[in-house]
Order: C-alpha cells, then sequence, then structure tokens
C-alpha cells in the first residue's frame, strides 16, 4: 500500500513537471486570465470584480 502510494506521488509530480516544462501550465493560466490577453479595460473590470 505505501508502495503504491509512492508510485502514485511519483507519477503525479511527472505529469506536473512535463505540463510545466512544455508550457501547458502557463497556456491554461494565460486563456483563464481574460485580462492577459488583451481584452481590453472591460474584461479586466470583469476579472477584477469577480474576485
Amino acid at each position: 500500500m505505501v508502495l503504491s502510494a509512492f508510485v502514485a506521488m511519483v507519477l503525479a509530480l511527472a505529469l506536473i513537471w512535463d505540463a510545466a516544462r512544455g508550457g501547458g501550465i502557463v497556456a491554461l493560466a494565460t486563456g483563464a486570465a481574460s485580462h492577459g490577453t488583451g481584452a481590453g479595460v472591460v474584461a479586466f473590470l470583469q476579472d477584477v470584480s469577480g474576485f
């Protein structure tokens, strides 16, 4: 049981490492932030009001 938990942790870290290295995490973050894509002041205010 401990071995399977350790293997699962290592695999999860490997997937996160691969996504970070390939730019997947940055692409997701940029897509989620509408104010970062140059959508204008209205989109920025909508983002801010959402928080």
